[in-house]
């Protein structure tokens, strides 16, 4: 599947000067990129810049997604660490193996997030681990480390239709199907839209991170129809031997989604 889109550049000159007056402007690039299946893990950047995370397994995933409650006693995010440095880092990561080191308390380990960052350099310091490149899980409670890691790509796919917030994409197949369950069925309900089918259609929920996406193979022809009470109904052609994405992010209180 193609990305396209222009690639904004600034001079050298503009940049210097804008470090300068202490604001430096970044910009969103799309660049062309071809995939031949889809991967195990990845992000879908909606229409309305919403960002779904996405992952065809629950295992080997690992979303670092940042929590700081109002009195900021509780929290969880990721760091990714590198030349002695902590970096805060966000999304959704691929972990093809266990962490190599899991600190469990049943106590909280840390009422602050400076407190939290030292503890998690003193952790690396014992473990004489100052050199590694690591990916690093934490919670009040757990600090997990992890040596291999793939963060996943942001993609926009081939949109075929939308209704409202709902979107349809024209997907690769995965990799490999083989412990993905299919579901067989002729209707799929995501929020305030159904999905109705004139004949069967093949089913996988993936596992997803703010919102709901499905998976759907289709074995032979058909034809759906999406009906919303707050849309217009639609009736989509869906072609024999291909995959497609459903996506929704989680709808806006009060607001016809």
């Amino acid at each position: 599947m193609e990305e396209e889109g222009k690639q904004i550049e600034e001079t050298q000159e503009t940049q210097q000067e804008q470090k300068q007056e202490g604001r430096e402007r970044k910009y969103e690039v799309r660049i062309i990129r071809q995939i031949s299946c889809l991967p195990t893990v990845f992000m879908l950047k909606t229409k309305w810049g919403q960002v779904i995370k996405i992952s065809l397994q629950s295992e080997y995933t690992l979303d670092c997604s940042k929590y700081v409650s109002r009195s900021g006693l509780t929290f969880e995010g990721c760091y990714k660490f590198n030349n002695n440095i902590l970096q805060e880092t966000r999304g959704i990561y691929y972990v093809p193996l266990n962490a190599e080191y899991s600190l469990v308390s049943g106590r909280k380990l840390s009422r602050g997030l400076e407190e939290m960052k030292q503890k998690i350099l003193d952790i690396l310091q014992a473990l004489k681990l100052s050199k590694e490149k690591l990916l690093i899980k934490y919670d009040n409670y757990v600090i997990e480390l992890y040596e291999k890691y793939r963060k996943a790509s942001l993609f926009e796919f081939s949109k075929i239709a939308e209704q409202g917030h709902l979107e349809i994409f024209e997907v690769p197949s995965p990799k490999t199907t083989v412990n993905l369950k299919f579901e067989t069925t002729k209707n799929i309900n995501i929020y305030n839209h159904i999905l109705e089918s004139n004949g069967d259609i093949k089913v996988y929920h993936l596992y997803v991170s703010a919102g709901m996406a499905y998976l759907i193979y289709v074995p032979e022809y058909v034809f759906i129809t999406l009906k919303s009470p707050d849309h217009e109904e639609r009736i989509l052609d869906l072609y024999s031997g291909q995959y497609y994405l459903i996506s929704h992010p989680i709808p806006r209180s009060n607001k016809i989604d």
